[in-house]
């Protein structure tokens, strides 16, 4: 009768074990930052496109000012009939593209600016009842050209970013809500909403 009652025993607290371990919701750091990569595709590579027919002064009109300003790039013509944009042997190094958009009259130059990849975790905050886990982290860029150090004052601080997972049978996935491609959730967290 002892043997019967102590395997009921035995099997009472093994399965209250497993239950228990089965049901576990945690999601430790490494693990946390493999999903932040994989869900954001890191690292991304960004460029910048300089149009010296712009009149827009925040955008592109700007970084045609500051780029001839700092001397990689220089234009001839005139407001009236247009510029023509042209690379400097300083500004040749970066630059990846050139074109003529004819349709719209604009001459762009389009220059290697940064990656944006993974810096580190700054916490995890786990709902057990929902089985989620709120993931917050930063990004920082990297490989960062003088093209962009040039257009972005504070390129080197890193930017806070924050995505939601909830936990299933096979694994962590990102909260249904947050559907956008990484790129897109990468330029919310780099730019800000747009």
């Amino acid at each position: 009768m002892k043997n019967i009652l102590t395997d009921k025993l035995a099997m009472l607290l093994l399965t209250v074990i497993a239950l228990t371990g089965c049901n576990q919701v945690k999601l430790e750091d490494q693990e946390a930052r493999n999903l932040v990569v994989s869900t954001l595709g890191l690292p991304q590579k960004f460029t910048e496109e300089v149009n010296a027919n712009s009149m827009d002064p925040l955008g592109s009109g700007r970084k045609c000012q500051a780029l001839e300003d700092a001397g990689f790039i220089y234009k001839t013509g005139n407001w009236i009939y247009g510029y023509n944009l042209f690379c400097t042997d300083k500004g040749k190094p970066f630059l990846i593209g050139q074109g003529k958009e004819m349709m719209q009259g604009k001459n762009t130059l389009k220059f290697q600016a940064f990656d944006i990849d993974f810096n580190q975790i700054t916490g995890i905050a786990i709902n057990k009842e929902q089985q989620t886990a709120t993931v917050r982290f930063t990004l920082k860029a990297t490989n960062v050209s003088p093209i962009s150090r040039t257009l972005e004052k504070n390129i080197d601080n890193p930017r806070n970013g924050e995505l939601v997972y909830k936990k299933f049978d096979k694994g962590w996935q990102l909260a249904s809500d947050q559907n956008k491609t990484g790129t897109d959730m990468v330029r919310e967290i780099w730019w800000g909403r747009h």
